[in-house]
């Protein structure tokens, strides 16, 4: 278990998981320690109900500094058990995410999700511009969009633009809509301390509140450095190669021979890689075969 360090690092890996994302996350974490040359401190957070499960099934495991979500909670302002386990799973993900900086390990974090697989080494220098500054994923998400018109799929253009826009308001920003993901992201704990200190609680809310008004965590974060230039900004494109939709996943095997020579890994997303599922799919039979054969139509 994670034991708090006398001195807060540069720059720690994170990644927020559950017994549900458990093969996902053997996957990722045996790919992270094999290409973590330097050694770069790795953090896991689980609920405690699944740290045990976790600790007997994950190869690699001392390597790890294992947390569970409700020492995080614990910390967090506005937050309480009751609270943890009332709302939705998907949303108290992004809550440990964005408040894991309050554990007071480290300056910077790298987020990742348990569907990302590191490809090629990575080092401090993939993360931080200078040795403690972090680069920031930020960029207009062109790439995705021409890809979503070409599919047909103008739904995605409205999501993203609504989305961006909701936020855009809360900052009162206007001007370009910015994507400031997708995972992994690279996180300051001066940004998150920022948004809490100088934007939520002078309305007296908290990262719980604004997660349950808007729960697009990524977005907080971005709009927060824009506003109170917590860090000098230093945008890039995305780590790794991110498929989110079946229509993506078509190309996966044409471009990995590609990857390494430009991202740091790639992300399956886990609705369309439900194989990975630690409890086999919810799906019926049919539903599942569907799913396959619309993944290779597309």
């Amino acid at each position: 278990m994670y034991t708090a360090e006398k001195e807060k690092q540069p720059l720690v890996f994170f990644c927020k998981s559950y017994r549900g994302d458990l093969k996902r996350f053997k996957r990722f974490s045996e790919s992270l320690i094999k290409h973590n040359p330097n050694n770069i401190p790795f953090y896991v957070s689980v609920p405690k109900n699944d740290l045990k499960l976790f600790l007997e099934e994950t190869p690699g495991q001392e390597k790890i500094n294992w947390i569970v979500d409700e020492d995080i909670v614990n910390l967090s302002p506005g937050g309480s058990l009751q609270r943890y386990h009332l709302l939705d799973g998907r949303l108290t993900q992004q809550i440990i995410k964005a408040e894991f900086w309050r554990m007071g390990c480290c300056e910077n974090y790298v987020c990742f999700d348990s569907d990302c697989v590191v490809t090629r080494d990575v080092y401090n220098e993939d993360f931080l511009f200078d040795g403690s500054t972090p680069y920031t994923v930020m960029h207009q998400h062109k790439a995705f969009l021409e890809q979503a018109l070409r599919k047909k799929k103008e739904k995605y253009l409205a999501y993203f633009y609504k989305e961006s826009r909701k936020l855009k308001h809360l900052f009162s920003r206007s001007g370009i809509d910015y994507e400031f993901g997708p995972i992994p992201c690279i996180w300051s704990r001066s940004v998150w301390a920022d948004l809490y200190e100088k934007t939520l609680s002078l309305e007296n809310k908290t990262i719980w509140d604004a997660l349950i008004e808007v729960p697009i965590e990524i977005r907080w974060y971005g709009e927060a450095l824009l506003k109170h230039k917590s860090i000098d900004l230093i945008p890039i494109e995305p780590l790794m190669k991110v498929y989110l939709y079946h229509w993506q996943t078509g190309e996966a095997e044409k471009s990995y021979m590609y990857l390494n020579k430009i991202y740091i890994g790639v992300l399956y997303q886990s609705n369309w890689e439900f194989e990975m599922n630690a409890y086999g799919s919810k799906k019926s039979f049919l539903s599942n075969f569907l799913r396959r054969l619309k993944r290779r139509l597309d």
